[in-house]
C-alpha cells in the first residue's frame, strides 16, 4: 500500500462526527456495505431480530473469528471492527434485521443487514457475493435469467424492513449487493419509493438487456450513486451506459481492486479519477460483446458446464479450491473431460468466442 493510503478503516478513525452533525455520505455507504460481509454469531440475537444490536458490542474477541473467517481479508475486517466499535459515530448505530440464506437447490446466496444511524434514518445493506461455490454460481446464473433469487428476496427484505421502520430509507451494496441495491431502487413499491434517498451500488453489475427490457426505469427520480475501481471487472458487467459510475483510485491492482478496504479515501470522499484503466475497459467491452453475442440457451448451457466443473470435487467454498488445487485441478479437469458432449461443444465454442473478442484480430 502507499505509504499516505487511506481507506475506509481509517475514514473511521479520522472523522468521529456523529451522523446528527454531519449527515450520511457515500463512504459511510461502502462502510455499511462492507459490515454486511459479516457472518453474525447466532448469540448476537438482538441483531437477527428487531430490538438490534449497537455495534461495538460486536467487539468480541469470542466472536471476531466466527465474523470474519470465511471474508476475503479477515485482519482488515477486524481491524474495521476495532475503528468501528470505538467511533463516535458508528460505535451506537444499531444493526437489526440481520439474514443470511444459503440454498443450494434454488442457487441462492442472500444476506442484509438494516442499520438505524439516526433517529428515523435506515440504512439497509446486502451483501455481495462471499466465497460459497453457490453464491458465484447465482452470479454466474445472471447471464440468462430475467431474475435471481436473491433479487426477489432482497425486494422483500426492503419491503418488510419498510413496514418495521418508519423515517428515511437508503440502500446499498458492494459488487452483486449493489445490484440488489439498484434492483430494489427500480421494483419497489410508490410508498417506499417515496421513501427512499439514495440507491448506491459500489462495483456491482448491471443488467442484462432483457432485464432492462423488463425493469421500468425511466419514471423512477432517486438517486443512483455507483462507484467502481480503476480496473473494474464486476462492477461493469452488463454495463451498457444506462448509469454514470465514478472511478475510484485503488491501492491494489487487476481484480484485487474489487476489494473496498483497497479504496482511496480522501477527507470523507473516494479519490476519484477521470476513467478505467485502458486496461479494464478493453476486457470489459469484450466480456460484455461476448455475453451479448451469446444466444440465453448457450449462456445456460456455458454457465451450467463451468459450475459442473466447479462443484466436481464437492467444494462447498472457493477457498477450499484453491487450497486443495493439488486435488481440485486433477478433479475439475476430470470433470470437464467427462462432460457431455454436446455441453463440451457448447464450453468450447463460448471459451474460442471470448478468445476471440479478447485477442486484437482474434476474427
Amino acid at each position: 500500500m502507499p505509504e499516505l493510503f487511506h481507506n475506509i478503516t481509517d475514514y473511521v478513525w479520522e472523522h468521529g462526527e456523529t451522523f446528527d452533525e454531519r449527515p450520511l455520505c457515500r463512504v459511510d455507504s461502502l462502510v455499511f456495505s462492507q459490515l454486511c460481509y459479516f457472518q453474525l454469531p447466532t448469540a448476537a440475537e438482538a441483531a437477527w431480530g428487531w430490538e438490534g444490536l449497537p455495534i461495538h458490542e460486536l467487539w468480541r474477541s469470542d466472536w471476531l473469528d466466527e465474523m470474519t473467517d470465511h471474508m476475503y481479508d479477515p485482519p482488515g475486517a477486524k481491524r474495521l471492527m476495532a475503528a468501528l466499535s470505538a467511533s463516535p459515530r458508528y460505535r451506537d448505530v444499531r444493526i437489526f434485521g440481520y439474514t443470511m440464506q444459503l440454498d443450494r437447490l434454488t442457487q441462492m446466496q442472500f444476506s442484509a443487514m438494516s442499520f438505524e444511524f439516526a433517529k428515523g434514518c435506515t440504512y439497509v445493506a446486502f451483501r455481495g457475493t462471499d466465497n460459497t461455490v453457490v453464491g458465484w454460481k447465482e452470479n454466474l446464473n445472471m447471464a440468462f435469467q430475467v431474475r435471481v433469487p436473491s433479487q426477489e428476496h432482497a425486494l422483500r427484505y426492503f419491503e418488510r424492513i419498510g413496514s418495521r421502520v418508519g423515517g428515511r430509507l437508503w440502500v446499498g451494496g458492494h459488487s452483486k449487493g449493489g445490484n440488489l441495491a439498484i434492483y430494489v431502487g427500480i421494483t419497489c413499491g410508490q410508498d417506499l419509493y417515496r421513501r427512499l434517498e439514495c440507491c448506491y451500488s459500489h462495483d456491482g453489475p448491471g443488467f442484462t438487456p432483457t432485464m432492462l427490457a423488463e425493469l421500468d426505469t425511466e419514471h423512477r427520480d432517486v438517486t443512483f450513486d455507483k462507484t467502481v475501481p480503476k480496473s473494474s471487472v464486476f462492477g461493469m458487467l452488463f454495463d451498457h451506459g444506462e448509469q454514470d459510475a465514478d472511478v475510484v483510485r485503488s491501492a491494489s491492482s487487476g481484480f484485487a481492486q474489487h476489494d473496498p478496504l483497497s479504496w482511496e479515501v480522501d477527507g470523507c470522499d473516494f479519490v476519484i479519477v477521470d476513467r478505467l484503466g485502458r486496461t479494464a475497459t478493453y476486457v470489459d467491452s469484450s466480456l460484455n460483446a461476448w455475453i451479448d453475442r451469446a444466444s440465453l440457451e448457450e449462456r445456460q448451457r456455458f454457465v451450467e458446464a463451468v459450475f459442473n466443473i466447479m462443484t466436481a470435487n464437492d467444494a462447498q467454498y472457493t477457498h477450499e479450491i484453491r487450497t486443495n488445487w493439488r486435488t481440485s485441478i486433477p478433479t475439475m479437469a476430470r470433470a470437464a473431460l467427462d462432460l457431455d458432449p454436446e455441453e463440451r461443444d457448447v464450453l468450447v465454442r463460448q471459451v474460442l468466442e471470448l478468445l476471440r473478442e479478447l485477442v486484437p484480430g482474434g476474427e
